[in-house]
């Protein structure tokens, strides 16, 4: 279960409630959807995120060469670096420094010292409660596309066959004799 916290929008001063993430803690990446500010999280643990092209800093926003590989959002949009959570509102997108006041005001660790990033990309992401159904937040999780994961292919028995096959016979066999 999460702890919602209260922000409000600079745009159209309404309150939305939101949930601030680390990605480190979870070894994920994210992206926000560029049309309504969805946040998508990436589990590096499961195999088809980690088949999706390495960038240079795990653990953050995503690598702008993930992109071709990500489903559509359900709105229609798309999931890209250098996007940012929205008001579910007006659905502008929100800024990181006037979010700033409400985020340091209410983090667990602000009294000990800590300041957030300021910024949609570093460690820490948010995600926003959805309008129409309140206490669900606006995520997804490993929203990749079909991604073909290169298997070695199991020929153990091959060697073993008896009889007199030439070599494209020995192929076939093998490429449709169920394992």
């Amino acid at each position: 279960m999460n702890t919602l916290k209260k922000g409000d929008c600079e745009h159209c001063g309404r309150f939305y409630r939101y949930s601030l993430w680390n990605a480190g803690f979870s070894n994920n990446c994210y992206a926000y959807c560029d049309q309504c500010g969805m946040l998508a999280i990436f589990d590096n643990a499961n195999p088809m995120v980690a088949a999706l092209p390495r960038g240079a800093v795990e653990n953050e926003e995503i690598d702008e060469s993930w992109e071709p590989f990500l489903r559509r959002c359900p709105c229609g949009g798309r999931f890209r670096k250098g996007a940012s959570p929205r008001c579910p509102t007006c659905n502008e997108p929100l800024s990181p420094a006037h979010a700033a006041a409400h985020i340091q005001a209410q983090a667990f660790g602000s009294g000990r010292g800590w300041i957030w990033q300021k910024s949609w990309s570093g460690a820490h992401c948010m995600a926003i409660e959805d309008p129409t159904h309140p206490g669900s937040m606006l995520q997804i999780k490993d929203p990749v596309g079909h991604l073909e994961v290169a298997k070695p292919k199991k020929r153990w028995w091959v060697p073993f066959r008896l009889g007199s096959q030439d070599s494209e016979e020995v192929e076939e066999t093998a490429t449709t004799r169920p394992l």
